[in-house]
């Protein structure tokens, strides 16, 4: 069984990757709505600023400063990105449960996902494409391991394939492997082409668990523009705010909705 532990990656490497209030809501939607036991964030550097000193006073947050590995088969790894899925692979395999990227909303319990080896979402099926921006395995998980051995032919010029590890690869891999495969509507109900969600166009969330919300093609994403889009009612309840549906009991016993 998965552990309901969920991980999360802050590398910050050489570049100037800040924390941003929407990393602050994926880490209070899951404590909100995912059913984790343990929710803890990996970094190699503190951050700074408002948004930083918010996240590091939420209640119930692990957080774990490492040493990440940026070297493969000796060879230097310059990609941010390929340097967080090795420490994500290398971690699920030895701890297991949820490791998941921080531009998530979580919207509910991942108690009926966590039965299986391991699971990963579709994210195109039509151009036959996985997604590791979350993935839950046991420790010792069989996919984990043939995924990690993957690397083993990289080169320097991989790099320049940061896709192919991410969606291809695990594609590949689940044909011979043990792996529960999700729906696109599990993890990733919203296309990243299709900009008129931010435009406050409806998507269908019934089958979602969590929604990617594609930080690296909409880095100037915050969380008051997602308050205009479908996710504006579970924003509200993350952050304790009434919602049209709310009912509040005004002096002199009056409903107010």
């Amino acid at each position: 069984m998965i552990p309901l532990t969920f991980r999360f990656c802050y590398y910050r490497g050489q570049k100037d990757f800040l924390w941003r209030d929407l990393h602050t809501l994926c880490l209070q939607s899951c404590k909100m709505f995912a059913g984790a036991h343990r929710i803890i964030v990996h970094y190699d550097v503190e951050g700074e600023g408002p948004n930083w000193d918010e996240a590091r006073a939420l209640p119930g947050i692990e957080w774990s400063q490492e040493s990440f590995v940026t070297t493969i088969n000796g060879l230097p790894v310059t990609d941010q990105r390929i340097v967080c899925d090795l420490f994500r692979l290398k971690t699920l395999d030895t701890e297991g449960g949820f490791f998941c990227d921080l531009d998530f909303v979580f919207l509910k319990s991942f108690e009926s996902i966590r039965h299986d080896q391991a699971v990963i979402g579709i994210q195109c099926k039509a151009k036959s494409k996985l997604c590791c921006a979350l993935m839950g395995a046991v420790p010792g998980s069989a996919f984990i391991k043939a995924y990690i051995d993957s690397y083993k032919d990289w080169t320097l010029m991989d790099q320049k394939k940061f896709w192919t590890y991410a969606n291809i690869v695990p594609w590949n891999l689940a044909k011979s492997h043990p792996v529960t495969i999700l729906g696109r509507p599990a993890f990733y109900p919203w296309c990243w082409s299709n900009k008129t969600f931010l435009r406050g166009e409806k998507i269908n969330l019934k089958a979602s668990l969590a929604i990617h919300l594609w930080e690296t093609l909409n880095p100037n994403l915050t969380v008051e523009d997602l308050k205009k889009t479908t996710l504006g009612p579970v924003i509200q309840e993350i952050m304790g705010l009434p919602t049209q549906t709310s009912v509040q009991v005004q002096p002199g016993g009056l409903l107010q909705f």
